[in-house]
């Protein structure tokens, strides 16, 4: 694994809240683009918790905001909204 800073999680974390690609996210933490990629797919890895915690705080702001714009009434929204549904119950093995 590799040996991240403190500082260098918080960027990771950072730019992936802001959908930075993870070789570009590697650059900018001047560490090899290959091994950052690498990295970021092993389970546990420091790297990983930092990219997927910034990715996913992004990913609920949007969620939130299109669970709003459904609960308003947009037909886009609430078609949005039935998939994550659908997509959900896949993951849960539910029908």
């Amino acid at each position: 694994m590799m040996n991240l800073s403190t500082e260098q999680l918080k960027e990771i974390e950072e730019m992936a809240f802001r959908l930075i690609a993870p070789s570009l996210i590697a650059i900018n933490i001047g560490v090899n683009e290959m091994e950052f990629v690498d990295e970021i797919k092993i389970a546990d890895s420091p790297a990983r918790i930092a990219f997927y915690r910034g990715y996913l705080k992004q990913e609920i702001m949007l969620r939130d905001s299109i669970i709003k714009a459904a609960a308003n009434g947009s037909n886009p929204a609430q078609i949005e909204l039935i998939r994550y549904f659908k997509d959900l119950k896949q993951h849960l093995n539910y029908e």
